[in-house]
C-alpha cells in the first residue's frame, strides 16, 4: 500500500489579529527641520549663483551684435568647452545642473519661507504698518513687495526661453528654428513682436528682482549691517539689475528694426 507524504505548510496568517499584535514596521526618523536662516542662506547662496550667470549670459548674448559668425561660433564654444580632454557639451550639461540645482533650492527655500510667512501672519506678504495717505512707494519698495511676482514671471520666461531657443519645441520656437544656427534662431524668434515685448517685460522683472535681491544676498551672509553698506549695496544693485536689463533689451529691439537681422 503506497502512502503519500505530505510536506508541512505553513499556517495560513491569522487576519482577525488585533492591530497591536501585527509586526511593527520600523520607520525612518524625521528630517530635521530647516531654519529659516539655513533657508535664507539657500537663497543667497543659489541667488549669486544666478546673478553671476545673467551677467555672463548677457555679455554673451551682446556678441550679437558682432555678426553671425561670431556669435555661432560663441555657441559652438559652449557645446565644445573643455574639448578635447572632457567630451563634447561635458562642461555646458555641468553648468545646466548647476543651475537646475540652484533654481530647485531658491524656488523651494522661498516656498518654504511664504508658507511660514502665511501661517505666522495670515497672509502672503509680512504684515506692515500702514503708510500715512498721500505717500507713495519708492521704486525699492515696489520692487521688495514685487519679489514673488516677478520671480514668477522669470520661472515663465525661462521656461519659454528653453523651449524657444534650446530645444526648438514649437509653438514657443519659431517655424525657422533649425538645431546649431544660434544666431539665425535669435533672429527669428524676436522677430515676432509678442516675443520681442515678452521678452523685454521680462528684462524689468529681471531688473526689479536683483535690485532687491542683490542686498538681500548681502543681508542673509551679514556683510550689510551699517547703513553706508546699505546705501552703496542699492546703488550697485541698481546699476546691475539696469545694465543687465538695458544690455538685454537691446536686442529684439535691434531686431525689430533690423539693426540685426
Amino acid at each position: 500500500m503506497n502512502t503519500v507524504s505530505s510536506s508541512p505548510t505553513a499556517p495560513a496568517p491569522d487576519r482577525r489579529r488585533p492591530l497591536a499584535e501585527l509586526p511593527r514596521v520600523p520607520v525612518p526618523a524625521a528630517l530635521p527641520e530647516l531654519s529659516s536662516t539655513d533657508l535664507k542662506l539657500g537663497m543667497a547662496g543659489s541667488g549669486a549663483v544666478f546673478s553671476g550667470y545673467v551677467l555672463v549670459h548677457m555679455l554673451g548674448n551682446l556678441k550679437v551684435y558682432q555678426g553671425e559668425e561670431k556669435f555661432n561660433a560663441y555657441a559652438e564654444f559652449l557645446r565644445t568647452a573643455g574639448a578635447p580632454v572632457l567630451p563634447r557639451g561635458t562642461v555646458l550639461w555641468g553648468a545646466r545642473a548647476v543651475l537646475t540645482a540652484s533654481l530647485a533650492v531658491h524656488v523651494g527655500a522661498a516656498a518654504m519661507l511664504t508658507a511660514r510667512a502665511w501661517r505666522a501672519n495670515g497672509t502672503l506678504l509680512p504684515r506692515r504698518p500702514r503708510r500715512p495717505r498721500g505717500r507713495r512707494r519708492s521704486p525699492w519698495e515696489v520692487a521688495r513687495r514685487s519679489m514673488r511676482s516677478t520671480g514668477g514671471v522669470l520661472g515663465l520666461f525661462t521656461a519659454f526661453h528653453v523651449l524657444d531657443l534650446t530645444t526648438g519645441t514649437r509653438p514657443a520656437a519659431s517655424r525657422d528654428f533649425a538645431h546649431g544656427s544660434a544666431y539665425a534662431n535669435l533672429v527669428a524668434s524676436l522677430s515676432r513682436p509678442p516675443v520681442a515685448v515678452a521678452y523685454a517685460v521680462s528684462m524689468a522683472a529681471l531688473a526689479a528682482h536683483l535690485v532687491h535681491g542683490i542686498p538681500e544676498i548681502a543681508n542673509d551672509i551679514g556683510a550689510g549691517a551699517d547703513r553706508r553698506t546699505q546705501r552703496r549695496l542699492r546703488i550697485g544693485a541698481n546699476a546691475f539689475g539696469a545694465a543687465v536689463a538695458v544690455g538685454n533689451t537691446t536686442i529684439p529691439v535691434a531686431v525689430l528694426t533690423r539693426a540685426v537681422r
